[in-house]
């Protein structure tokens, strides 16, 4: 396995340390369809699932006894909050197509700060359950092997999971769409940026551009092969923690992650080209993307919903110095003190909630 070479890096043994360098590469993919199809009732979600897939041929990036990671995002957003974090029902019916295509697939996530990746956590959030009983493993990527990558446009290396820069594993990204107080938007190329091993994730805020740059290289460099943007609710607002949900009942599923973010920001009412790490990702080329004729786009007033609730550029500015400080809070307090903590924030983030809709019928939204 080791020494490795693809088009996006190298990999190599150094005084027994695994290392990474990235190397210069087009990152934009040539397909540029972008697909948006309803979900539907929860009984018609397999169904749904399986024909999003159909629909953008999936079966070209995806063959007979390939590993299939899914990628979902669970280290960011609080528990009881569903539109925060990747829907275990809509995973489920994607393991379904994955194991009706022929393909192995696994679930994985890695340590986020104050949260582990444990067999609580996957309870806590309902994917215990789901995966025994499809028969589908759970990675913990930062207790994978991994590669100290030196990367483009970064002052620090990525400590990256082996397992998803593997060329026989392909990756379906799979997240919640929602707006980012620091990023803009979280979509397909954000997630990625969870796939990082190294659980101390404050450092990647600790200098005003790093976040961006640390996303744009980890998406970079596990370029999903699919990527899957959905939920019934959709979280608009303060992301990832505080949102507003509004009834979203979509799926959007792409191979080029660019170009899907790209009609996901149209959605969410945040401008693409003030996405930064999206932009380094972009290099300077065009990421327009061509909607599938059958994609349903969400009706005018859903739409208007998402976007007078959501986070602006003038706000991400905001909050970007202003949550500087808390990244230097010691790790181990973090993982002590923040998880018997988390129901005071999912209380906070239900009465955010309460008082946004009491706001929406004032304003007669």
């Amino acid at each position: 396995m080791i020494p490795l070479e693809t088009v996006r890096f190298r990999i190599y043994e150094e005084n027994g340390k695994i290392l990474g360098e990235e190397k210069k590469h087009n990152v934009l993919k040539k397909d540029k369809k972008v697909l948006i199809q309803k979900l539907g009732q929860k009984d018609e979600l397999c169904e749904s699932v399986s024909i999003a897939f159909d629909k953008i041929h999936a079966e070209t990036e995806i063959q007979e006894g390939d590993r299939v990671a899914i990628k979902i995002n669970l280290g960011g957003g609080i528990h009881g909050v569903l539109p925060t974090y990747s829907d275990p029902e809509i995973c489920e019916a994607i393991i379904h197509k994955v194991k009706d295509m022929g393909g192995k697939p696994f679930v994985c996530e890695a340590n986020m700060r104050a949260h582990l990746m444990h067999e609580k956590m996957l309870k806590i959030r309902g994917y215990y359950g789901m995966l025994k009983r499809n028969n589908t493993r759970f990675v913990n990527l930062s207790e994978y092997s991994t590669v100290m990558m030196k990367c483009f446009h970064l002052d620090i290396p990525l400590k990256l999971p082996l397992i998803l820069l593997k060329p026989n594993v392909k990756i379906i990204s799979f997240a919640p769409p929602k707006h980012h107080w620091e990023c803009g938007i979280t979509a397909s190329q954000k997630n990625m940026y969870g796939a990082i091993a190294e659980q101390k994730k404050s450092i990647f805020h600790r200098k005003y551009d790093r976040i961006d740059r640390a996303v744009a290289a980890a998406a970079r460099l596990m370029n999903p092969d699919i990527n899957v943007l959905a939920t019934y609710n959709l979280g608009a607002g303060m992301g990832p923690h505080f949102c507003f949900p509004v009834e979203f009942n979509r799926l959007m599923i792409s191979k080029d992650m660019i170009r899907g973010d790209y009609a996901m920001s149209q959605i969410l009412g945040y401008p693409y080209h003030l996405v930064k790490y999206a932009m380094i990702n972009a290099q300077g080329q065009d990421y327009s993307y061509e909607l599938h004729p059958d994609s349903d786009w969400p009706e005018q007033d859903i739409l208007k919903e998402i976007q007078e609730n959501s986070i602006d550029y003038d706000s991400v500015n905001f909050w970007k110095p202003a949550l500087w400080l808390q990244y230097y809070v010691p790790h181990m307090f973090q993982i002590k003190a923040y998880p018997p903590l988390e129901f005071i924030f999912t209380s906070f983030n239900r009465i955010f909630y309460k008082n946004q809709k009491v706001l929406a019928k004032l304003s007669g939204r």
